[in-house]
């Protein structure tokens, strides 16, 4: 039987074979870069990982910065003092390829690094579907640290082809390809969905699962004696689950109740407690209580979608009341050593800070607010007290810590910022933005974070005198910089249009995007656009 084929069908057939031959090229590319570093096949990958993470590495010392420079920022992932370098790697490989990643100086390391973690999640977790602490440890510093990674393709990669886009993407090389925000996203519902099926979740002895049936019959044949009990680092690495996914839902997107504070998160808080095995356990179970009030806050006035009928609520007054009284019991309890009170002093001002900001929303009508017509106007004053204070207490971290500083860090500084930034441009009557600029001034903070960073730099120089083949400094100085300039021209911009016109005729501005964006979020792996192209920075 004949068939006859239109022009369309030749053009959909040519698609097509289009579209095979450009998979049959990417195949073929990521072989011959599986071979390059290898020497054997693409199938060998822990054989790639160990050799790119043995090249200049010295592992003590990697160990040594996590444990005295990033364990504080991040309590979650307490390494016993006893357990060695070579040690953790054996027992835990993934873990320590993640630790190494974040802790190496030189950017090109890093993203060797970067390519080998990726291709140890794609064979072990998608491919092979293997659960176990160690990959959900691994997967929670990856995400932790994930802005203070270098992202971007080596130099050698980067075609300029026009203003605005510097790389040709098409032709990148697999290995070239950088960490992206849909990256982030899938390492978080990733380690979200390895501590469900560790069952972290809840208590070894209530533990179900998609067989349940047959979970319920094993149990019952077990010995009347067998009592399991939840590790303390098994607890540790769960709250660092709720802890991580409620700051993002807090300062970045809202993620939901992805990961809930139930009575099993207060249970494993007041087990770490009662055990003091560790001197950061302490600070850990105060970070996860601001957390479990910073998600009651969330919920109660930010959260539209839970209320699914028109019914009143009452007045936000009264709410931020009684969310006040709890912030205001929770901080007299607070606890630690110096070191530790700065961290947690700026967790307080960002709990603050999400409490009163509610007042910046133009959609609330002035109803919201009860029979008190000062009401808005005292939130946007403590507001700004809480924003202020904020600043203060992060410019009194030591500048040796600016350079390992978490996203669960960095997503606070994001959202005071854009606070602030709210705060001096909201059009308000009775509101005095003046007062505002005598009070706190946008630029100079922004300065105060990249003079911070700045003070570690000669560190990193003089370690890069070890690597024989690179001395590219981490990229997050360049980037920080590149961010801190963008904001404050974006910044000035509003403010001189909210001076020279009404506010109504800079709403079409690209300054909305940065008023939801928290900073290291916004353009964070180079794919700056035209219009902010004098902001960009090269690598």
């Amino acid at each position: 039987m004949n068939v006859m084929y239109t022009d369309e069908s030749y053009r959909e057939i040519a698609a097509l074979e289009a579209k095979l031959d450009r998979m049959v090229d990417m195949l073929a590319a990521s072989k011959r870069n599986a071979e390059h570093l290898d020497g054997t096949t693409a199938s060998s990958s822990p054989a790639i990982e160990e050799r790119v993470i043995a090249t200049d590495l010295d592992e003590n010392k990697v160990l040594d910065v996590f444990r005295k420079q990033m364990l504080l920022l991040f309590p979650f992932l307490v390494i016993p003092p006893g357990v060695t370098a070579q040690e953790l790697r054996r027992e835990k490989p993934f873990l320590f390829m993640n630790i190494s990643m974040v802790v190496c100086e030189s950017s090109i390391r890093q993203r060797e690094i970067v390519q080998a973690v990726q291709r140890y999640v794609a064979e072990h977790i998608v491919m092979r579907g293997e659960q176990s602490l160690d990959l959900l440890q691994g997967l929670l510093v990856n995400a932790a640290w994930f802005t203070s990674v270098s992202r971007c393709p080596p130099p050698a990669t980067s075609i300029p082809i026009g203003p605005g886009d510097t790389t040709l993407k098409a032709e990148m090389e697999p290995q070239s390809i950088i960490r992206s925000t849909s990256q982030f996203d899938a390492f978080v519902h990733l380690l979200v969905a390895q501590s469900l099926s560790l069952g972290l979740n809840q208590e070894l002895t209530y533990q179900k699962s998609l067989n349940y049936p047959m979970t319920y019959l094993k149990e019952s044949l077990q010995e009347p004696s067998h009592s399991p009990v939840r590790t303390l680092e098994e607890r540790r690495t769960y709250l660092g689950c709720y802890y991580l996914t409620t700051m993002l839902s807090t300062c970045v997107k809202d993620l939901g109740p992805i990961i809930r504070f139930t009575k099993y998160t207060e249970e494993c808080c007041k087990v770490l407690e009662q055990a003091a095995e560790n001197p950061v356990d302490a600070h850990l179970v105060q970070l996860v209580r601001v957390m479990n009030l910073a998600e009651r806050i969330h919920c109660t006035l930010y959260r539209t979608d839970l209320h699914s009928s028109p019914v009143s609520s009452p007045p936000i007054g009264l709410s931020i009341r009684w969310l006040e009284a709890e912030l205001k019991e929770l901080k007299a309890r607070m606890t630690g050593d110096p070191s530790q009170s700065a961290i947690l002093l700026t967790h307080y001002d960002t709990l603050e800070i999400h409490l009163y900001r509610v007042a910046l929303n133009q959609d609330s009508s002035e109803s919201n607010y009860g029979d008190h017509p000062l009401m808005r106007l005292d939130l946007l004053y403590r507001c700004l007290e809480s924003t202020t204070s904020f600043f203060r207490n992060f410019s009194a971290l030591p500048s040796t810590f600016f350079p390992y500083v978490p996203f669960t860090i960095i997503c606070q500084f994001g959202k005071a910022i854009v606070t602030l930034s709210q705060l001096s441009l909201y059009n308000h009557s009775g509101w005095d933005r003046t007062y505002v600029e005598s009070t706190i001034d946008f630029n100079q903070i922004i300065d105060q974070l990249l003079a911070k960073l700045e003070e570690s730099r000669p560190h990193f120089q003089q370690t890069l005198r070890e690597y024989p083949d690179g001395n590219q400094i981490p990229e997050i100085y360049g980037r920080m910089a590149a961010r801190g300039q963008m904001l404050k021209a974006m910044h000035q911009r509003r403010k001189d249009a909210l001076e020279q016109t009404s506010p109504s005729s800079t709403v079409n501005m690209d300054y909305e995007l940065m008023m939801n964006t928290p900073l290291d979020l916004l353009f964070p792996f180079g794919e700056i656009p035209p219009v902010y192209e004098p902001y960009s920075y090269r690598v």
